[in-house]
């Protein structure tokens, strides 16, 4: 099993829905509504392989339909460093 947590240094404020996640101190803040927080929770909360399933599980989507833009969208929180597998040294998200 492979999960993702919040990169350290990034801070994140949960409210109405809606995440917002920043890389402290200088940002951007990134405002995640919608399915986008809804794929954020997945992502930390489970095993990486199994969000899209997750997802679809949620919103009565076909996994195999969504699985691409979930990972892509995760993919690209990873590349921003806001996201990282779990036990991943801190040095590679500095």
């Amino acid at each position: 099993m492979t999960g993702l947590r919040p990169t350290p240094g990034v801070g994140t404020l949960e409210g109405d829905g809606i995440i917002y996640a920043a890389r402290l101190p200088d940002g951007p803040i990134v405002v995640l509504d919608g399915i986008a927080a809804l794929i954020w929770n997945e992502a930390c909360s489970g095993d990486q392989a199994t969000i899209a399933e997750r997802v679809a599980e949620v919103t009565d989507a076909a996994a195999d339909d969504i699985r691409a833009h979930v990972d892509d969208f995760v993919a690209n929180l990873v590349e921003r460093r806001l996201l990282a597998p779990l036990g991943l040294s801190s040095e590679w998200v500095c």
